[in-house]
């Protein structure tokens, strides 16, 4: 499996370089999201650990970088990033070598964590996830794990967007289960302020958890006074 892929399409980002600092067969992950694209399952761990070699990232992404024009790199992997031990160091020598923005996407789980917080600095731009406003449409939606509550998450997203001195933009995964609660996750994203959302709809999710363009155009008119782009924006 190969740690660095690209370039791809990302919302809000253009062409990037993704960087995978997980790289594994089935997912690794603290949640099991309904929509998500890997699949139900996978390995559920809480700790932190190194999952890939440092040198490998150096080994792939140059060839990556020139293949056309790039704008970013983004670390997105087979699971939640932050669960990756020595991503603040593949994202520094990243930046020695190349001068794309570095991106992290994060489904929020670690953010609140001293030792992730201290280390965020690695990053030009954090893409958080928060699909939803409440307990019960997170478990609903992202199926966490038992141990993880939504109050700390959002007490985590928070804290990293206080002290982030980059661009920080939220991510909201669209489906049936949370639409109800749209209303509440804009105010969310009012109270936390980040310099973009991102609305998207998962693409080959099971139909009936899927919502359709008259929703999508109608959750998108929620997020009044915020940088809001779609999913139907580069459609």
């Amino acid at each position: 499996m190969r740690v660095v892929y690209g370039p791809i399409r990302s919302l809000g980002l253009g062409k990037v370089v993704a960087v995978d600092p997980i790289s594994r067969s089935p997912k690794v992950c603290n949640f099991n999201c309904l929509y998500c694209p890997l699949g139900c399952g996978g390995i559920v761990l809480l700790e932190r650990s190194d999952f890939i070699d440092d040198a490998s990232i150096l080994e792939q992404i140059g060839e990556c970088l020139h293949r056309e024009e790039c704008e970013a790199v983004m670390f997105k992997g087979t699971g939640e990033t932050l669960l990756a031990s020595n991503i603040f160091r593949m994202a520094r020598m990243l930046r020695e070598g190349s001068d794309k923005k570095i991106a992290l996407f994060t489904n929020s789980t670690l953010l609140g964590h001293p030792e992730v917080l201290d280390q965020l600095d690695s990053f030009d731009i954090i893409i958080a996830k928060l699909d939803a406003a409440g307990e019960e449409t997170f478990r609903a939606v992202n199926r966490p794990h038992p141990s993880i509550h939504f109050q700390d998450v959002l007490e985590g997203i928070r804290k990293a967007r206080e002290g982030f001195g980059g661009s920080f933009r939220i991510h909201i995964t669209l489906v049936r289960e949370n639409l109800p609660d749209i209303d509440n996750i804009s105010q969310l994203c009012r109270e936390i302020c980040p310099d973009y959302v991102y609305l998207e709809s998962p693409e080959g999710c099971d139909p009936s958890h899927a919502v359709c363009r008259k929703d999508m155009q109608a959750a998108m008119e929620r997020f009044f006074g915020i940088r809001c782009v779609s999913s139907q924006d580069r459609e």
